[in-house]
């Protein structure tokens, strides 16, 4: 009876630090929550006025591929920098409260999926506008790749989240990586456009980032075909980085609470 009432406490705080997290990043807002729709929404129109407009992009449904490319790049950002700040940012819960501390890390990314939720509802309608046919394949999949990423993240976050409290600049490094990142990403062109030649086209091509988010626009067939066993692939590469990021994080967080 003990072991059961201490899970469901847990998951009842767990619960509760996703409801804080969402709420405390809102606070004082005049548009609240609808901050997650304005950034990527904002982004996507006028990286489609540059890319069809002055660069002349020559991508089918690129109105998707874009959208597609910056909700799914978007989510991953979230759940890298907020998994990065989890410790850092509940700070005066860990010193005051003794419960796992994986509870921290997973709720903060837990609040990036919802995030990602919210956005998904305004492109299914979009897509469906354009035509796109959902099926229950096609989700499942793209449900496959999301995992994917949250998982990644994860692992990474059970790493950064320790090392942040004692160095501080890693938010601001990758802050600088993420902005980095996102342009050698294939969300805003195609590796397959004239941009890129050579060994460029290459290097971007390799980027497993970019590999995965086009399987996310393949799943609903924006763009690509479906490459199910490079994602198992992914998917247990991902699975790895978690195990590895928990066993450092069990061992390293104990010891973090005097460097608050």
């Amino acid at each position: 009876m003990f072991s059961i009432l201490t899970k469901r406490h847990r998951f009842d705080l767990l619960i509760e630090l996703v409801k804080t997290n969402f709420k405390m990043r809102y606070q004082n807002s005049v548009l609240g929550v609808l901050w997650v729709l304005i950034k990527p929404y904002a982004t996507f129109a006028v990286m489609y006025v540059v890319w069809t407009r002055i660069v002349n992009v020559d991508i089918p449904n690129y109105q998707l591929y874009l959208l597609s490319g910056i909700i799914l790049f978007s989510y991953f950002n979230e759940l890298i920098l907020l998994g990065q700040m989890s410790l850092l940012d509940n700070a005066h819960i860990i010193l005051k409260v003794n419960f796992p501390r994986q509870i921290v890390v997973l709720s903060t990314m837990l609040s990036g999926l919802i995030n990602l939720g919210i956005n998904l509802i305004f492109f299914i309608v979009i897509a469906v506008i354009s035509g796109v046919q959902f099926t229950y394949g096609s989700v499942l999949y793209f449900i496959f790749i999301v995992g994917i990423i949250f998982l990644f993240a994860m692992g990474v976050s059970f790493f950064t989240s320790v090392i942040s409290i004692r160095f501080r600049d890693l938010k601001n490094i990758f802050e600088l990586g993420i902005i980095l990142l996102q342009w050698v990403t294939p969300v805003f062109y195609a590796v397959s456009s004239n941009l890129f030649s050579g060994r460029t086209s290459d290097y971007i091509a390799a980027n497993p980032l970019g590999i995965v988010i086009n399987q996310g626009r393949a799943a609903f067939d924006i763009y690509g075909t479906k490459n199910i066993s490079l994602m198992i692939i992914y998917f247990i590469i991902s699975f790895i980085i978690f195990l590895i990021g928990w066993r450092y994080f069990n061992k390293s967080v104990k010891k973090v609470a005097e460097h608050f």
